[in-house]
């Protein structure tokens, strides 16, 4: 396929500084804008334990979501109806599918994923090279071509993309290449010219609930974790709330500052942000 068109020279020097030091992270000035309650975000993966819970975070926080899945009957199930849900059929991995799924959207959240090792999640064309890169690289080009630009794309990766070739546990997790896809996906993302947050979880915990009611969806939140430990290196190790990614995902499109950024993401114990908007705030500016 054809090489992304980078951004321009400004964007790519912000870009070069978001990777490597957690410090311009606070440098808001120059950012693209913020996308605010009302704006049409599309989730990716929105039946999946992580796009559920951000589907329904969204929902509440006044935004309307276009709720992208391969079944629009399974996504009414799992998420119900209301007057901000908008429920899509479309498969990611098949670009004919998606035509003008884009128009109106503000931002996008790649929540999509599949099994590292061969299960039947796999079938349907869904291993992880075509879901994990494939998939994701679609939805960037179409977020390239979107009218007006597109104001943030937040991509759900995972720890061990740049460790994978150092040995277990990683190692074994892309046994398959799974990591290797993602990282593909992440790098395909930061060369775009999008302005992105990439929110790379550990293993994650917390039974993908099949109900529209958030309480239920959160009830298996992982106890007294709910602290989390963040960092702008690809160092941690530790599990992982979905219900912690799904709110990072939320946070990282609320602030403008968190634009062209990448993290990784762990629950540790604590009362942690819940969904505090200034806590978050201090928690992302104290990355490192």
């Amino acid at each position: 396929s054809a090489r992304p068109q980078r951004g321009p020279p400004g964007m790519r020097q912000q870009q070069r500084e978001a990777r490597g030091h957690g410090a311009c992270l606070c440098r808001a000035s120059e950012e693209p804008a913020v996308v605010q309650g009302g704006d049409t975000i599309l989730v990716a993966g929105a039946t999946g334990g992580v796009g559920q819970i951000l589907t329904k975070k969204l929902l509440q926080r006044g935004f309307h979501v276009k709720a992208l899945s391969r079944s629009k009957q399974k996504s009414r199930e799992l998420l119900g109806d209301a007057a901000n849900l908008e429920h899509v059929e479309g498969d990611i991995i098949r670009k004919e599918t998606m035509a003008g799924i884009l128009d109106g959207v503000s931002a996008v959240c790649c929540c999509a994923g599949t099994t590292a090792f061969p299960t039947l999640r796999w079938l349907g064309d869904n291993d992880p090279e075509k879901n994990s890169f494939f998939g994701p690289r679609n939805l960037v080009e179409l977020a390239m071509q979107s009218e007006g630009g597109m104001r943030r794309f937040v991509f759900v990766s995972s720890a061990g993309v740049k460790r994978y070739d150092q040995g277990p546990p990683y190692s074994i997790l892309n046994a398959f290449g799974v990591l290797v896809a993602k990282e593909k996906a992440e790098d395909f993302l930061k060369q775009s010219g999008v302005p992105y947050t990439i929110v790379r979880p550990g293993r994650l915990t917390d039974a993908p609930y099949t109900s529209y009611d958030l309480n239920t969806l959160l009830k298996g939140e992982s106890g007294t974790r709910k602290e989390v430990l963040m960092s702008v290196e690809e160092k941690l190790d530790g599990e992982t709330s979905r219900a912690a990614v799904a709110e990072s995902c939320l946070q990282s499109l609320l602030h403008s500052f968190m634009a062209n950024t990448e993290f990784s993401i762990e629950s540790v114990v604590g009362e942690g942000p819940d969904t505090d908007n200034q806590e978050w705030v201090k928690r992302f500016k104290a990355m490192a």
